[in-house]
């Protein structure tokens, strides 16, 4: 948190300090204005060195242009871990950061549970967790939002899914199902429904493959990806191929909204604050589905579940299911 300078004649400079820091954040970093002048901003995951690195810099920008302003540190972290331990740390908070940037780290919980400190004190780690006293009135809405959304979607879309199988069974005579062991909510293995995209047992070649990847972390991604037939190019760009999901959502394995459930060697590859994100329901669309044309790295995606994890409402499900229904108009499906 920052304390600006509010007299007179050094405010517009103070401001013009936020605005440069707007434009250089991540997007998953939040921020704003708390009363007259002091400005909040939340670096999700990110260590207490990088929160100290990022206020070292604006300390010498404000000595730089003259401002008066006083930075406060609150680090907050549920699993307990250390983030001087590199294999855990989610980054320094600094993407493409540079001298104009001014941030400070927090993350919601309860404030007495945890502490705001100055630059030069040391800083305290707690161990409060957002999802533990979250409302039940507010987690079983958004079940019933699931039962009530999946089962209008599943005889919506019914007529769609079942040309799209008749579609790739006539192209190359194989299953048009495809099957995959996802970590679900607190670690559960569970069965993903999916209609086929590509070439019968194309997950034996992913290893030949794993070089091209784009994604870094552990996720696998590759763009053009050869394995691709032609009506799974179709049924990706319409996002047709997850409709089988709305099943897994109707039986509980899902949730119409909710971090998007990686397959179970990729998931378990996760270092443990990536694994948060599996302490609610894996989803059909989440941040990540709607915004990943910005996102560059695995560790952004991953702060994009965990933001949600903090914000979970029925408003802000519709939100995303309702960006989520453009996408296919757009083109912008699945890679």
């Amino acid at each position: 948190m920052l304390e600006l300078d509010g007299t007179q004649h050094r405010k517009r400079r103070s401001r013009m300090l936020v605005r440069m820091l707007h434009r250089n954040l991540r997007m998953t970093d939040q921020k704003g204005f708390i009363g007259k002048d002091r400005y909040g901003i939340l670096l999700v995951d990110t260590p207490e060195m990088g929160g100290r690195s990022v206020m070292d810099r604006l300390t010498q920008l404000a000595h730089k242009h003259g401002l008066q302003i006083t930075m406060k540190l609150k680090v907050h972290d549920p699993d307990g871990f250390s983030p001087d331990e590199d294999q855990d740390s989610p980054g320094d908070g600094m993407s493409s950061f540079d001298e104009d940037l001014v941030a400070s780290g927090r993350r919601r919980g309860d404030d007495q549970n945890s502490r705001w400190l100055p630059v030069a004190g040391e800083v305290e780690v707690t161990t409060e967790d957002p999802i533990v006293g979250r409302p039940a009135i507010r987690m079983a809405a958004k079940r019933t939002l699931d039962i009530v959304g999946a089962s209008v979607g599943l005889i919506l879309t019914g007529p769609v899914v079942l040309a799209a199988m008749y579609a790739i069974r006539r192209q190359d005579g194989g299953s048009p199902i495809f099957t995959q062991t996802r970590e679900g909510l607190r670690g559960k293995p569970f069965t993903i429904f999916k209609l086929r995209t590509m070439v019968i047992n194309a997950e034996a070649s992913q290893a030949e493959l794993r070089s091209q990847s784009h994604r870094d972390g552990p996720a696998f991604k590759i763009s053009h990806d050869p394995r691709v037939t032609k009506v799974g190019q179709f049924l990706r760009k319409t996002c047709i191929d997850e409709l089988p999901q709305l099943w897994n959502v109707l039986i509980g394995d899902m949730s119409l909204v909710g971090p998007r459930p990686l397959p179970w060697h990729e998931s378990r590859a996760c270092v443990p604050w990536h694994r948060r994100r599996l302490d609610v329901r894996p989803g059909m669309t989440c941040y990540w589905q709607v915004e990943k044309d910005k996102v560059e790295t695995f560790d952004d995606w991953m702060r994009l579940d965990l933001r949600y994890l903090e914000q979970v409402s029925i408003l802000e499900d519709l939100r995303l299911i309702a960006k989520t229904v453009v996408v296919p108009m757009t083109g912008r499906g699945s890679e």
